[in-house]
């Protein structure tokens, strides 16, 4: 039974398949809990780039945790984009030895 998050997500993402709903309703679930546990935003970007997750499920998982009305869509894709776990130049970004 997906959750009310994943449901969500399936209500408003059109051929969203229902395993990646709630992969994604996971991470969203998740990063909440750590923003409410006191982590900053720039540290949710570390922790999504180093679990894997790509930019464009970054964006929208972002887009979730600034409250997901449509005109923040600009908003969570700045804040990914310009993350230091994103930016090219960051020490953070570049692959470990």
């Amino acid at each position: 039974m997906p959750s009310p998050t994943a449901e969500e997500l399936l209500a408003s993402i059109g051929g969203l398949s229902p395993e990646l709903a709630q992969q994604t309703a996971d991470r969203i679930d998740e990063c909440r809990a750590l923003l409410a546990a006191g982590i900053d935003m720039d540290a949710i970007q570390q922790h999504l780039k180093d679990e894997g997750v790509p930019l464009m499920h970054a964006v929208l998982i972002t887009t979730r945790l600034i409250d997901c009305h449509p005109s923040n869509l600009k908003a969570a894709r700045e804040i990914v984009e310009c993350s230091p776990a994103r930016t090219p130049d960051s020490a953070l970004s570049r692959p470990r030895n």
